[in-house]
This record gives structure tokens, sequence and C-alpha cells, in this order.
């Protein structure tokens, strides 16, 4: 997934600004969660499942393509 195709996807999943920001952080720039999580306000624990939930969502998609 390119930055683009990320961010209809976190538009579509994500509620919160901050979150959308700080789950794109960790994915493309290489932050660790708890990182994001001070960097962009996130409220603490939460960022590590935003992760897990955005790529649950990209192997979905995935698996919808490739049927």
């Amino acid at each position: 997934m390119n930055r683009s195709q990320y961010k209809v996807i976190a538009q579509r999943i994500f509620k919160s600004e901050n979150q959308r920001i700080a789950v794109e952080a960790v994915i493309f720039e290489g932050l660790s969660s708890y990182e994001a999580e001070k960097r962009f306000d996130v409220p603490k624990g939460t960022l590590s499942r935003n992760v897990r939930k955005y790529k649950r969502e990209v192997e979905y998609l995935n698996t919808v393509v490739a049927a």
C-alpha cells in the first residue's frame, strides 16, 4: 500500500485525525507505537491496536482482490 491508498483506508476505519497520522508514522516512517503515541498525542496503549486493525484491513482487501 502507498500513502494515498493508506489515507483512503484510514479515513474509513479511524475516527481521529491524530490516530490516522500516528498509524501512518508507524507504518511508513518506522516509528514505534510508543513513540508515535507520545509524538501525536494518542491515548496510551491504543496505537498498536490501531496498527493491527489497519494491517488486518489491508490483508482483507488483498484477499478480496485475489479472489
